[in-house]
């Protein structure tokens, strides 16, 4: 095999903060352009791989051969087009695709120029989206399907024949597989030019890297200034003091009514699974996503290192946190404030994928794999002095709790038990989705999606429900109804509150929180002991079944007690 260039060269498009970039710069690749339109990734670019590129829109070359004509002539391509396009998250994966298409369809024509044409350098070009995006891409390309009829028949080609043909099978690629401390599936394709074809990494890791193994050796967040020297968790030959560390000792803690709300998503959804609520240290962390959520299903929610209940009991990651989760080292620095920051790093290729890749094309070149512990960091070690860098070394005060719209929608349950969920809410979502100024409801769902049966428990309906508890186990039922008038005797009458203690919690008593009052209903039946799954008969039939979970018919006496006297 002949020599080869060792340090060969490499154009990122969709660069955003450089995921794919630092893959391949820790491979002993030259990254000399990176090409992005969003300003704030393209100067974190720059920062990082020490260039001076400008915004610009990829679909410059969609339509102009002289835009990719001034581009260098490197050996690697790599792209990553905009995830959210393609992304089930984004309207259930129902939006409009063509922006996404466009994009793809506009770097695939700079490949194709790139590849074919006189002289070319060419040695490799990879693709990475989410797996949603690989329906979007057809399995080859002609020229004429890119547009370059004009230039295939310049350098004597067909304008029908191929010009590029997409590996779209097993490609589904898990940067877990290859050490990044997180799950996150992406689609990838390209080609090893001399091969033809696209190389599937080897996988590195059966034994995934857990979120702990991360967190464990970095400071805590709560930690004081000082020079201590720390290991970077990713790159054992990293070493730099704490102070050097950016944009990790600040207070990430989050709003009781914010990590409530998570925590029913995740835990408690009326129709959708079980997740975990803190996150599960003991597996890869989830997919890290490009906002920073403190109140959805998605958001990752960790345990605060602050001794805290209530507001700020919970927190989000902090930037280094994740940072380190996508695999930048310690060094690797993020420009402007915290949302910008997470959005560079959540539109991030992993840089673990991301050096597989590369890996791939070393050895199909000839060389070998540049070890982890060879890896240098020196081009990147001052870098933290030229950024807003978010370390306070401060508590956070939570004096301002966030405050909901009047009339804000509640609805809520203490626990699904038999495909079934009994709710406290502030409308009536048998006949209306819009908020009842006056009444609150006590309402009972069973079933999933479009054809679930809901009903509305008339006011009075906790008489029932006490007989019923009381002939199921007399003694038992005796002393949930005992505990539950004693609990909850300061809400008994005080309905009318709620809604007030719902939008503005920092002026009324928790206890008048529904939020609050629906955790504490499921506090109280699950302190009873009820063995799930025990049912009972009702003569009469709710929401059309006669057999009953008795611990959803405790929360049909409790719910609807608690929202009787409005009507008294």
């Amino acid at each position: 095999m002949s020599p080869v260039k060792k340090q060969l060269e490499v154009i990122d498009f969709f660069c955003g903060v450089g995921g794919f970039s630092e893959g391949f710069r820790q491979q002993g690749f030259k990254v000399v352009m990176g090409i992005d339109n969003w300003r704030p990734a393209v100067e974190s670019h720059n920062l990082n791989h020490h260039l001076n590129d400008v915004p610009k829109d990829v679909l410059d070359f969609e339509n102009s051969l002289d835009e990719i004509n001034k581009l260098p002539n490197t050996e690697i391509i790599v792209g990553s087009p905009p995830c959210v396009l393609f992304s089930m998250s984004n309207k259930a994966g129902k939006s409009d695709k063509t922006l996404g298409i466009r994009l793809i369809e506009s770097y695939l024509r700079v490949i194709a120029v790139k590849k074919h044409q006189k002289k070319s350098r060419l040695q490799a070009w990879f693709l990475e989206n989410v797996p949603n995006s690989r329906k979007y891409i057809k399995p080859r390309y002609t020229f004429k399907d890119l547009g370059l009829e004009k230039w295939a028949r310049s350098i004597g080609k067909n304008p029908s024949s191929i010009a590029l043909e997409i590996e779209r099978n097993n490609t589904i690629l898990n940067a877990a597989d290859y050490g990044a401390p997180q799950r996150r599936h992406r689609f990838v394709c390209g080609e090893i030019i001399n091969l033809g074809r696209f190389i599937l990494p080897e996988k590195t890791h059966t034994e995934h890297t857990k979120l702990r193994d991360i967190k464990n050796k970095l400071p805590k967040p709560t930690s004081s200034k000082s020079s201590k020297i720390w290991i970077d968790p990713n790159y054992p030959q990293l070493r730099i003091p704490s102070n050097q560390i950016t944009d990790h000792f600040y207070d990430t803690g989050i709003y009781e009514s914010y990590w409530r709300n998570t925590r029913d998503y995740k835990l408690n959804h009326p129709y959708m699974g079980k997740m975990s609520f803190p996150e599960d240290e003991n597996n890869p962390s989830r997919t890290i996503m490009a906002t920073r959520s403190t109140s959805s299903r998605e958001a990752l929610i960790y345990k605060s290192e602050y001794a805290r209940n209530g507001d700020g009991e919970y927190r989000t990651p902090t930037i280094r946190e994740i940072a380190c989760l996508m695999g930048f080292p310690l060094v690797y620095q993020f420009v402007r404030g915290e949302s910008t920051k997470w959005r560079q790093i959540g539109n991030a290729v992993p840089i673990h994928l991301s050096s597989a890749l590369a890996r791939t094309v070393r050895t199909s070149i000839g060389l070998s794999p540049v070890q982890t512990n060879k890896i240098s960091f020196r081009a990147l070690m001052n870098n933290y002095k030229k950024v807003p860098n978010l370390n306070t070394y401060k508590e956070a005060e939570f004096n301002n709790p966030p405050k909901r719209k009047a009339l804000s929608r509640f609805r809520r349950h203490p626990f699904k038990e038999g495909n079934m969920t009994v709710a406290l809410t502030n409308y009536n979502p048998a006949t209306s989705s819009k908020r009842d100024s006056l009444n609150w409801y006590s309402a009972v769902f069973y079933g999933t999606g479009k054809g679930f049966a809901v009903e509305i428990l008339q006011p009075d309906m906790h008489k029932y429900f006490q007989r019923i508890i009381l002939r199921s186990d007399k003694n038992q039922g005796k002393r949930f109804i005992a505990d539950f008038n004693q609990h909850f005797r300061p809400a008994l009458n005080k309905v009318r509150d709620f809604q007030d203690a719902y939008e503005n919690p920092k002026k009324f008593d928790r206890n008048l929180n529904p939020d609050i009052l629906v955790d504490k209903i499921a506090d109280l039946i699950c302190s009873h002991k009820i063995e799930p799954g025990t049912r009972v008969h009702s003569p009469k039939a709710i929401a059309g079944k006669s057999a009953l979970p008795l611990r959803q018919l405790y929360a049909m006496y409790a719910i609807n007690k608690l929202i009787s006297l409005q009507h008294e």
